[in-house]
Formats: C-alpha cells, sequence, structure tokens
C-alpha cells in the first residue's frame, strides 16, 4: 500500500452573481452599477493590488472591511491564505494560492535545533494552483483546483474575490446588491468519474456500521460492522443515484431511481438480504484505487468521489493538470453546456 501524496484536481460549476442575488450574471458583458461600469474581469484588475501579495488572516466574512473583524483564536487554528500570483488571459484566468492555518503547528524544526522557528502566528502552508475558465457568453464558469490529498484551494479563492468586492463597494459608499461580485462555486457532477471509482476499483464492498463504545470512550474503540463484498447484480444504477443524492448533484433523468430513506437504510436496502437499518447508526462504500489505498466514499466525503489523479508522489507542473483537467472537461461539454474556448 502506498502512503504517498495523491495529487490531482476538483472541478466546480462557478456561477457569477451581483452581490447576495441569485440571478447569474454574464461574465463577458454585465458590468457593476458602478461609476466606473467594470466587467468582472475588469474588476480583478484593479482590485490586483489588494488580491495579489496580501496576506489573509481569519474566516471570510461579507462584513464591511471597517467593521471590526479581531480574529479569535479560542484554542483552535486561524485560517490564513495568500494569492501569490494572477495572470489573466482571454479564456482563463490562472491563479497560484497559499492556503494554511495560523496554530495548527507550533515549531518548524531543523537538523540543527538552533534553527528552529517558531509557528505560533505563522501558517505552515502549500502553494495550489487554481484555475477559472471563462465563458465566451453567460453567467457560469469552470473552476479547475490543483487537490493535494484531499485539500484544494478554489472554493476558498472564490469567496475571497467575493469579500474582497463587498469590501470594495462599502469603502466607495456602494453596498447595493448590484455594485459588487459574488461568486458562488458547487462540485460537478460527472457520470462517468462516479462509474469509473464503482466499476473499475478494487475491492468495493457495502459495509455498515454499529458503534457500541462506551459512553465517555473514543467512538472507534466498539464497532460492530457487517460488510457486502461486491457490487449486488443490476444496482449500479441505483447506487450512481444513491451517492450523486450524497453530493447534492442533480441525478439524470436516464439514472434508476436510487434507494430511499436515510444513508444507512439506503445501504442496507442494497446489500442483498433483509436486514433491520434501526441496528446501524453508520454506512459507506469502500473500494481499493489504483495505488492499493482503501477508499471509503460516505455522505460526509462524498466530494473526494470527483477528485481527478494526476500523479502520486511528485506534484505536476501546472501544465500538466491543466492537460489533464482541459481534457476531462471536454468530455463533460454535453452535459456542462458552458461555452468554453479550450
Amino acid at each position: 500500500m502506498s502512503n504517498k501524496t495523491m495529487f490531482g484536481f476538483r472541478l466546480d460549476r462557478v456561477t457569477l452573481n451581483h452581490g447576495r442575488t441569485r440571478q447569474g450574471q454574464d461574465f463577458a458583458t454585465t458590468k457593476l452599477e458602478t461609476q466606473q461600469g467594470e466587467t468582472f474581469v475588469q474588476t480583478l484588475e484593479s482590485m490586483r493590488s489588494r488580491i495579489v501579495g496580501v496576506t489573509r488572516v481569519g474566516d471570510l466574512k461579507y462584513v464591511p472591511s471597517e467593521a471590526d473583524q479581531e480574529v479569535i483564536n479560542e484554542g483552535g487554528s486561524i485560517p490564513t491564505l495568500r494569492v501569490e500570483r494572477m495572470t489573466i488571459n482571454s479564456s482563463r484566468i490562472d491563479f497560484v494560492i497559499r492556503v494554511g492555518r495560523q496554530g495548527s503547528h507550533d515549531l518548524a524544526i531543523a537538523a540543527d535545533s538552533s534553527e528552529d522557528v517558531g509557528l505560533e502566528d505563522k501558517a505552515s502552508t502549500n502553494p495550489f494552483h487554481v484555475s477559472l475558465y471563462l465563458p465566451t457568453t453567460g453567467s457560469e464558469a469552470v473552476l479547475v483546483s490543483e487537490v493535494r490529498s484531499r485539500t484544494s484551494a478554489g472554493s476558498q479563492l472564490m469567496k475571497l474575490i467575493g469579500v474582497l468586492s463587498f469590501e470594495s463597494a462599502f469603502s466607495n459608499q456602494n453596498g447595493d446588491n448590484d455594485q459588487w461580485w459574488r461568486l458562488a462555486s458547487n462540485p460537478i457532477g460527472d457520470a462517468e468519474r462516479l462509474e469509473e471509482v464503482l466499476t473499475q476499483g478494487n475491492g468495493l464492498a457495502f459495509q455498515l456500521e454499529r458503534h457500541t463504545a462506551a459512553k465517555g470512550q473514543p467512538r472507534g474503540t466498539g464497532k460492530v460492522v457487517l460488510r457486502r463484498n461486491g457490487l449486488p447484480a443490476g444496482k449500479l444504477g441505483a447506487v450512481k443515484a444513491m451517492v450523486l443524492g450524497w453530493a447534492k448533484i442533480q441525478v439524470p433523468d436516464n439514472y434508476d431511481a436510487p434507494p430511499t430513506g436515510s444513508p444507512v437504510e439506503q445501504l442496507a436496502s442494497l446489500v442483498g438480504f433483509d436486514i433491520d437499518a434501526a441496528l446501524f447508526d453508520d454506512g459507506s462504500l469502500s473500494y481499493d484505487d489504483a495505488q492499493g489505498r482503501t477508499q471509503t466514499i460516505r455522505p460526509s466525503n462524498v466530494g473526494d468521489v470527483f477528485i481527478y489523479p494526476v500523479k502520486v508522489g511528485e506534484r505536476p507542473t501546472a501544465s500538466e493538470i491543466r492537460t489533464k483537467a482541459e481534457s476531462r472537461i471536454r468530455k463533460l461539454e454535453a452535459s456542462l453546456r458552458i461555452p468554453l474556448n479550450i
């Protein structure tokens, strides 16, 4: 079994909105109702000095920048990010962003202890490539976010841009919805990727769990597991619909109906014989990926299904991620219905 880091990417559908409204605005032609009358790309350029090279500490909130936003660390860690680079092309915007958490580590140790560095007020970070593919027309774009294991930064970046636009509007005494941009991102459902996971992985299994740990003991100290190996005959469509439902992604009309009930009840109905779901309090699907690692799919982590691997153990270049991502986007062109120039 490999413990090396998996590098890949996620795909999200991004909708451009005016402020807190939910009616999409055209990326290319819609302008803010401000004196400058900027399009989305023009806004990014005018905010460049506030986006690039500025460390942001604390939760991202849509509140005026002059408001009291004291960062309080109650024994936990504080989200921290910095955009290191933003390159605007005619059909794509590329970013490099670092994300981490202050307080997640207290000391970076060196071979010589005299060279150790305290991290109490610093965040240990990694860089992530993020690309926003702009439509030739319309209110929806495609976001490609580099992934390290399960960590990515695309959704944080989209919210950062919205928060900065909000703060800029308020600093200019323009707080109405049509004075600032908000980007809403949602995972792209990829039936082909889901089928790859469910049928090409090894050792697909359904698992129901009952946790029996006494009060005060760790949850994992006592557990009864019922496991069924293999995909039940004729149930692939129902399983795919179930997992898409967990991910809150619209199920295509040509799919079988998913099992009804809670996730535990759904899994119990797929085991192949009568099971009283009330006897269990958790459930999952599991499979072994190409690197021999066991992956578990639960409602709480179902988004991990839609991580597309690129390399293991060695970070791919931005070009390698882009090539793989664009190939996948082309395959999804019919279902995406987003006109892109790639």
